[in-house]
């Protein structure tokens, strides 16, 4: 853990996790003991290649979403909402 440790580093660094029965590291031990599906794990705790290790509040905000996930429709259907208005605008200038 030395250096910027991930999200599970983190989940088994502290010790309520350990007590409570997280028991390893590994991807197995994290989903069985917060009750993953490898889709949401993946959400939740992986990087990108521009962003190989997420900061806190992003993790938080992806586990906000694994459990509810309303919001993240919600700005999908705005960003569409604003390409189509985007293309309505650019057709009625033309």
């Amino acid at each position: 853990m030395a250096g910027k440790p991930s999200a599970i580093d983190l989940a088994f660094a502290d010790p309520v996790f350990r007590v409570t029965g997280l028991t390893g590291r590994s991807r197995a031990d994290v989903k069985s003991f917060f009750r993953l599906s490898d889709t949401e794990l993946d959400r939740i705790a992986s990087g990108s290649w521009r962003i190989p290790l997420r900061p806190a509040w992003q993790v938080a905000a992806r586990i906000r979403n694994v459990a509810d996930p309303r919001n993240e429709r919600l700005i999908l259907f705005g960003v569409m909402i604003m390409i189509v208005g985007v293309i309505a605008v650019a057709q009625w200038l033309l």
